[in-house]
């Protein structure tokens, strides 16, 4: 018999917002709007990339409310895609948040 341990999914926010992204390693950024963001990850589109899951990403944004346990502010997120949709949405998962330094 198999046991499965029950794991809640982070709060979602929904939020229109730009955000800035780019398979890691390249150098282009691209823009796109996020449709909802929780701790563990973001769902935004459309995407202007063929990605497939477990692609790696870099995405920036600022958001202007608490997500979570991440305060407001600039953030750069590296993580990778965990799903798409057929309206050319991504979601992606973060391995990885720091906050950026206004200059």
């Amino acid at each position: 018999m198999t046991t499965r341990t029950f794991v809640p999914r982070a709060d979602r926010v929904r939020l229109w917002i730009p955000i800035k992204y780019r398979v890691a390693g390249q150098d282009e950024w691209l823009e796109s709007r996020i449709l909802n963001i929780s701790e563990s990850g973001v769902l935004f589109g459309p995407g202007a990339v063929e990605s497939e899951p477990g692609t790696p990403l870099e995405v920036m944004f600022s958001t202007p409310v608490q997500v979570g346990s991440m305060a407001p502010g600039n953030l750069m997120c590296v993580g990778e895609v965990v799903r798409t949709t057929d309206a050319g949405e991504l979601g992606a998962k973060f391995e990885d948040v720091r906050f950026l330094l206004d200059s």
